[in-house]
């Protein structure tokens, strides 16, 4: 099995300002698998209205890298953090075992 990387991200967003995290989330999650080379993520959200996102990376040293810069993301970041109530630490964990799979509906 390939050297997988999983990251998982956990936060309390604010409620009035749910709608413009998810889109935020969005865009700067393609523009990480798009500069980055992650292979993505999924945003979860709790019973509680807290949001998890679980991504996927080839390698702990991709997930580390910090080149290339993501275009435009100092003001990405700074609307996804006005957002934001609190952070929890981040998981960052290797695959050890993989049992996913996708029904021919999802993707």
């Amino acid at each position: 099995m390939n050297a997988l990387f999983t990251v998982i991200y956990r936060w309390r967003v604010k409620p009035e300002m749910e709608g413009e995290f998810r889109q935020i989330w969005h865009i700067r999650t393609e523009k990480i698998r798009a500069v980055k080379e992650s292979y993505g993520s999924r945003l979860h959200r709790e019973p509680d209205g807290m949001y998890c996102a679980i991504a996927l990376w080839p390698s702990r040293e991709a997930w580390e890298s910090t080149a290339p810069a993501l275009p435009g993301d100092s003001e990405d970041e700074a609307t996804f953090r006005a957002t934001l109530v609190t952070t929890l630490p981040v998981i960052a964990m290797e695959v050890v075992d993989d049992l996913w799979s996708l029904p021919s509906t999802c993707g």
